[in-house]
């Protein structure tokens, strides 16, 4: 069961490996992102920042979806990492299992806006946190779960300032 889809252009650090596994009691963590399921320099420094009783699966896109659809993994409570919204819409649109997307730390770069401290988004990512919205799956930025959640309509207020 997938408890949570994050996106986080960083993958696993910290806030991710230990106080968002913790959170949600996830036993696995699927980093899902093409440049990632290639790089053995990223991937071995993912081994080294999960938790050590968490499983970690590092996989492309398809490979991720093939994952999340396999009914063999239902029991398992697998909490998926994305880089980047338009990402996480292609999981979604590839998945029924994932009902909740979380935006964390998504950093700036030329044409984004920041929303939140450590989340910049430009009008691509408004476009797709809009269709993941229009999807009927909640969408929310929170970067550890401790923190409030700023809502999706609170998003595209911040957006559009």
């Amino acid at each position: 069961m997938i408890r949570l889809l994050r996106v986080d252009d960083r993958l696993i650090h910290g806030q991710v490996a230990v106080s968002w596994t913790s959170f949600l009691g996830a036993d696995t963590i699927l980093v899902a992102n093409d440049k990632s399921a290639t790089d053995k320099l990223m991937q071995m420094a993912f081994q080294m920042a999960k938790p050590p009783q968490v499983t970690l699966s590092i996989k492309s896109l398809e490979g991720a979806v093939a994952v999340i659809n396999n009914p063999k993994h239902a029991g398992r409570k697998i909490f998926v990492v994305t880089a980047s919204v338009k990402d996480a819409l292609y999981l979604i649109g590839q998945c029924d299992g994932i009902s909740e997307v979380c935006l964390g730390g998504i950093r700036q770069s030329p044409g984004k806006k920041m929303v939140e401290r450590q989340v910049y988004l430009d009008l691509e990512d408004m476009q797709g946190i809009e269709k993941i919205h229009a999807m009927g799956k909640d969408i929310y930025l929170q970067a550890v779960p401790t923190e409030k959640k700023l809502q999706y309509s609170e998003i595209v207020k911040e957006f559009h300032k």
